[in-house]
């Protein structure tokens, strides 16, 4: 992996220390030759809403063969077996690529996502958010304690976890704590333009109420998440993530793929997830 991926074990490594051990959520295939492992896919469960039903999900991530062991079969025998895991529990199976063209051998198509964007006025009070930093042991247990009973952001496609995804993602990004509302935010603003990325919490507050207690006030949202569950009204607008908006690995434009019964119409997989 850290051959294929630099830095992704080290990446892994620090969330382990926050609490959030990767190998405890994922199952790895792999695939040998005579010199030992060579080839891996990992799958991960994620528990998931889609379209009004509860669903878990199979995940695929953290697919690589080692340069030297590359177009003799190796990958396409461990993505079978990573297949083959996923068919015997899971409806429908995601991942996140910069090389689609690799996965839709094995059944995977294309989605399509969409942001939610909006005008809206500036305003503030007096209960704004603080940063959240999840190096520090008290705001780690805030997370942890909120997490564990989120509500998933939308009911057409959120996610419940694991939580230790949300981690590796945005350990480095910023996120914000609404004590009253009891919301975890991962957020950007860039002027007067909210990046929201993911609220966890246990009951969604609406947007309205995350405005009022943004560290600056804005005039526009960029929602990268479908918007029903914050109760958000906005124009869907094609979005496409490049590699440094998502996890350690690919290139170029990252695309979200299905295989099996997924939702159609505008959506987006949040970036705390896509692994």
């Amino acid at each position: 992996m850290d051959t294929v991926f630099p830095g992704l074990v080290q990446v892994i490594d620090r969330a382990r220390a926050l609490g959030a051990a990767w190998e405890d959520v994922t199952v790895p295939f792999v695939a040998s030759a005579e010199d030992g492992p060579v080839s891996q896919v990992s799958v991960m469960r994620f528990a998931m809403v889609l379209d009004g039903t509860p669903t878990d999900v199979g995940c695929l991530h953290a697919v690589c063969t080692h340069p030297a062991y590359r177009r003799r079969g190796h990958c396409a025998s461990a993505m079978r077996a990573a297949l083959a895991f996923c068919d015997e529990r899971y409806p429908a199976a995601l991942l996140c690529t910069a090389q689609p063209e690799i996965y839709e051998p094995f059944g995977f198509r294309v989605v399509d996502e969409h942001k939610v964007v909006a005008g809206v006025a500036p305003r503030l009070d007096r209960r704004p958010m603080r940063p959240l930093r999840l190096a520090d042991e008290g705001d780690r247990a805030i997370f942890q304690r909120v997490a564990s009973r989120r509500a998933p952001i939308s009911a057409r496609l959120g996610i419940t976890g694991p939580a230790a995804v949300f981690v590796v993602n945005e350990m480095d990004r910023p996120l914000f704590y609404a004590e009253d509302l009891g919301a975890i935010v991962s957020l950007e603003i860039a002027g007067e333009v909210l990046c929201l990325h993911d609220v966890v919490a246990a009951e969604l507050p609406p947007l309205d109420e995350l405005l009022r207690r943004l560290p600056a006030p804005v005039r526009r949202v960029e929602l990268f998440a479908c918007p029903d569950g914050l109760g958000m009204a906005g124009t869907a607008e094609p979005h496409v993530f490049v590699d440094g908006d998502d996890a350690v690995g690919g290139a170029g434009a990252v695309r979200l793929m299905a295989r099996g019964p997924f939702p159609e119409g505008p959506l987006m997989l949040p970036r705390p997830f896509r692994c």
